[in-house]
């Protein structure tokens, strides 16, 4: 999530020795050797998902500095170049891994160069419309960003892991991780400037899902769009997860809801203050991440895009 500041910090990333640079960091085995991974039929909506817990675990263990990202290197930040280059390469491979084909969406403003990483399911039966399901994957030069966003990035892998056995399909699925979030939104702005003006019908983004200090399992919607309030409070009723509705626009949501497609945020109650106390600090690691929290948001993502993509 961004702070919204107007100064760029680069760290160099450190190696498991911790001694190396960002741009040095040894690059991540050919995405042609990555395993395929296929999800359990017993995976479902809001029952039981046998890979779930291990899985997202190993996600943000991995972009948090916890497990090696690549034999000797660890990702201390998501915040250099270098470091944001492993950590693509890295996603990129994961959606390999599900029998995907990712790609990069390289951009240059006048100010930055990033890349998204950008990964989509076809329909399998008629079209009705492509439906975004996205998150930043950059983090602050403060720390290892585990609740921000390696969270929501691990809720976006998870359902693309999820909805690539669902059928019918009878929407388009782009799957989109975000660079220099937290710079001012720059890769989900470059990435909006080249959608079509129709046919995106649904955009979901998820950041921040690690925390949920009253026990209540609620989730913040940020500035959704009506339709978009409508669904997820219907499928959080049935899910017994409260929700709420705030206006907010420091995430990637508000990159889509400028663009002027129907969007909505979805988050930890960050701005009804039960969220982590960790936020942009050192204290930003996998440690402190709720999986439960994380694991209990993620299947309603699941319930209501699985409702969505029929």
């Amino acid at each position: 999530m961004s702070a919204r500041a107007g100064v760029l910090v680069v760290v160099a990333a450190c190696s498991g020795g911790g001694g190396s640079q960002g741009d040095d960091m040894q690059p991540m085995p050919d995405a042609t050797d990555a395993p395929m991974i296929d999800a359990p039929p017993a995976c479902t909506p809001l029952g039981p998902c046998e890979w779930l817990d291990s899985y997202q675990r190993h996600i943000v263990a991995v972009l948090a500095g916890t497990e090696e990202v690549s034999p000797g290197v660890k990702l201390m930040h998501r915040a250099s170049v270098g470091e944001r280059n492993v950590a693509r390469q890295f996603l990129l491979d994961a959606f390999t891994a599900l029998g995907m084909t990712p790609q990069r969406h390289d951009y240059t403003t006048t100010m930055f160069v990033g890349a998204n990483v950008l990964a989509t399911l076809e329909p399998t039966g008629a079209n009705a419309g492509t439906l975004i399901v996205g998150a930043h994957f950059d983090g602050v030069a403060a720390g290892p960003a585990a609740a921000d966003n390696a969270t929501g990035v691990a809720i976006v892998l998870a359902t693309a892991r999820y909805l690539k056995d669902v059928q019918p399909r009878e929407h388009r699925i782009v799957f989109a991780l975000f660079d220099q979030e937290e710079l001012g939104l720059v890769g989900s702005r470059e990435y909006v400037k080249t959608l079509p003006t129709a046919g995106v019908t649904q955009v979901h983004i998820f950041d921040m899902v690690s925390f949920d200090g009253d026990g209540d399992h609620a989730v913040e919607l940020w500035s959704p769009s009506p339709a978009l309030q409508t669904i997820y409070e219907q499928h959080g009723a049935t899910a017994g997860m409260p929700i709420s509705a705030v206006p907010f626009d420091s995430s990637d949501h508000q990159a889509f809801l400028e663009g002027g497609f129907p969007t909505v945020g979805v988050s930890e109650e960050f701005v009804g203050g039960d969220h982590t106390p960790n936020y942009h600090k050192s204290t930003d690691t996998y440690d402190n991440v709720q999986f439960d929290h994380l694991e209990r948001v993620t299947h309603l993502a699941f319930h209501v895009l699985d409702a969505e993509v029929h």
